[in-house]
Protein backbone atom coordinates (compact mmCIF):
# COMPACT_ATOMS: atom_id res chain seq x y z
CA UNK A 1 0.00 0.00 0.00
CA UNK A 2 1.51 3.19 -1.04
CA UNK A 3 1.90 5.85 1.75
CA UNK A 4 0.10 9.22 1.83
CA UNK A 5 3.40 10.56 0.86
CA UNK A 6 3.99 8.48 -2.16
CA UNK A 7 0.68 9.30 -3.13
CA UNK A 8 1.32 12.97 -3.51
CA UNK A 9 4.56 12.80 -4.95
CA UNK A 10 3.13 10.63 -7.56
CA UNK A 11 0.53 12.90 -8.04
CA UNK A 12 3.08 16.32 -8.08
CA UNK A 13 5.21 14.15 -10.32
CA UNK A 14 2.35 13.68 -13.02
CA UNK A 15 1.29 17.37 -12.68
CA UNK A 16 4.85 18.19 -13.25
CA UNK A 17 5.54 15.30 -15.85
CA UNK A 18 2.43 16.45 -17.70
CA UNK A 19 3.07 20.09 -18.36
CA UNK A 20 7.02 20.13 -18.94
CA UNK A 21 8.84 18.56 -21.80
CA UNK A 22 11.59 16.31 -19.73
CA UNK A 23 14.25 18.54 -20.92
CA UNK A 24 12.38 21.71 -20.01
CA UNK A 25 12.69 20.42 -16.11
CA UNK A 26 15.85 18.06 -16.00
CA UNK A 27 17.36 20.85 -14.25
CA UNK A 28 14.67 23.37 -13.45
CA UNK A 29 15.62 24.66 -10.02
CA UNK A 30 12.20 23.86 -8.95
CA UNK A 31 12.00 20.32 -9.62
CA UNK A 32 15.18 20.47 -7.93
CA UNK A 33 14.16 21.80 -4.69
CA UNK A 34 11.20 19.69 -5.24
CA UNK A 35 13.20 16.59 -5.36
CA UNK A 36 15.34 17.88 -2.19
CA UNK A 37 12.04 18.10 -0.08
CA UNK A 38 11.36 14.65 -0.54
CA UNK A 39 12.29 11.45 1.51
CA UNK A 40 15.30 10.01 -0.41
CA UNK A 41 13.90 6.59 -0.96
CA UNK A 42 11.32 8.37 -2.79
CA UNK A 43 13.48 11.13 -4.45
CA UNK A 44 15.48 7.93 -5.85
CA UNK A 45 12.71 6.33 -7.64
CA UNK A 46 11.07 9.36 -8.92
CA UNK A 47 14.53 10.38 -10.19
CA UNK A 48 14.77 7.36 -12.18
CA UNK A 49 11.46 7.33 -13.32
CA UNK A 50 12.09 10.82 -14.60
CA UNK A 51 14.92 9.47 -16.61
CA UNK A 52 13.05 6.05 -17.86
CA UNK A 53 10.85 8.73 -19.43
CA UNK A 54 13.48 10.67 -21.07
CA UNK A 55 15.00 7.40 -22.41
CA UNK A 56 11.68 5.89 -23.52
CA UNK A 57 10.39 8.92 -25.05
CA UNK A 58 7.04 8.18 -22.65
CA UNK A 59 4.84 10.91 -21.12
CA UNK A 60 3.51 8.15 -18.16
CA UNK A 61 5.89 5.86 -16.07
CA UNK A 62 4.28 4.23 -13.39
CA UNK A 63 6.82 2.09 -11.56
CA UNK A 64 4.35 -0.06 -9.53
CA UNK A 65 2.19 -1.25 -11.76
CA UNK A 66 2.64 -5.17 -12.03
CA UNK A 67 4.95 -5.42 -8.96
CA UNK A 68 6.27 -2.66 -6.25
CA UNK A 69 9.90 -1.26 -7.34
CA UNK A 70 12.70 -3.04 -4.79
CA UNK A 71 15.47 -0.40 -3.04
CA UNK A 72 18.77 -1.25 -2.10
CA UNK A 73 21.08 1.76 -1.19
CA UNK A 74 21.05 3.74 -4.41
CA UNK A 75 19.60 1.38 -6.50
CA UNK A 76 15.95 0.97 -7.81
CA UNK A 77 14.93 -1.79 -9.60
CA UNK A 78 11.73 -1.67 -10.99
CA UNK A 79 10.62 -5.12 -13.02
CA UNK A 80 7.11 -4.13 -12.82
CA UNK A 81 6.43 -0.87 -14.47
CA UNK A 82 4.36 0.82 -17.48
CA UNK A 83 4.92 3.18 -19.65
CA UNK A 84 2.72 5.23 -22.02
CA UNK A 85 4.08 6.33 -25.44
CA UNK A 86 1.72 7.64 -27.81
CA UNK A 87 -1.64 6.88 -26.35
CA UNK A 88 -0.29 3.63 -25.98
CA UNK A 89 0.85 1.55 -22.72
CA UNK A 90 3.83 -1.00 -22.56
CA UNK A 91 5.56 -2.91 -19.86
CA UNK A 92 9.19 -1.95 -19.22
CA UNK A 93 11.35 -2.77 -16.12
CA UNK A 94 14.54 -0.85 -15.57
CA UNK A 95 17.28 -1.29 -12.97
CA UNK A 96 18.43 2.71 -12.09
CA UNK A 97 21.75 3.65 -9.91
CA UNK A 98 21.94 7.03 -8.28
CA UNK A 99 24.44 9.37 -6.86
CA UNK A 100 24.88 9.64 -3.37
CA UNK A 101 22.30 12.31 -2.55
CA UNK A 102 20.14 10.43 -4.94
CA UNK A 103 19.98 13.10 -7.03
CA UNK A 104 21.42 12.01 -10.20
CA UNK A 105 20.96 8.78 -12.69
CA UNK A 106 24.92 7.49 -12.58
CA UNK A 107 23.25 4.22 -14.65
CA UNK A 108 20.43 2.89 -15.89
CA UNK A 109 19.42 -0.01 -17.85
CA UNK A 110 16.02 -0.11 -19.76
CA UNK A 111 14.11 -2.94 -21.27
CA UNK A 112 10.90 -2.37 -23.06
CA UNK A 113 7.88 -5.17 -22.95
CA UNK A 114 4.76 -5.76 -24.95
CA UNK A 115 2.06 -4.00 -25.27
CA UNK A 116 -0.42 -3.90 -22.55
CA UNK A 117 -3.77 -4.95 -23.91
CA UNK A 118 -6.65 -2.26 -23.56
CA UNK A 119 -8.96 -4.32 -22.11
CA UNK A 120 -6.66 -4.73 -19.18
CA UNK A 121 -5.72 -0.92 -18.61
CA UNK A 122 -8.30 -0.41 -15.99
CA UNK A 123 -7.61 -3.78 -14.15
CA UNK A 124 -3.78 -2.48 -13.56
CA UNK A 125 -4.83 1.20 -12.74
CA UNK A 126 -3.69 2.93 -15.97
CA UNK A 127 -5.66 5.57 -17.90
CA UNK A 128 -5.73 6.93 -21.00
Amino acid sequence: MKSQTGKLSLALFLVVASCCPLTAYAMDSKVRNWLKDMAPQERMVQVCNMDAMGKLDADRLVDYTFSSPQINDNTVTADGAAYRRNGHWYKVSYSCDTSKDQMEVLNLDVTKGDEVPKDQWTQFNLFN
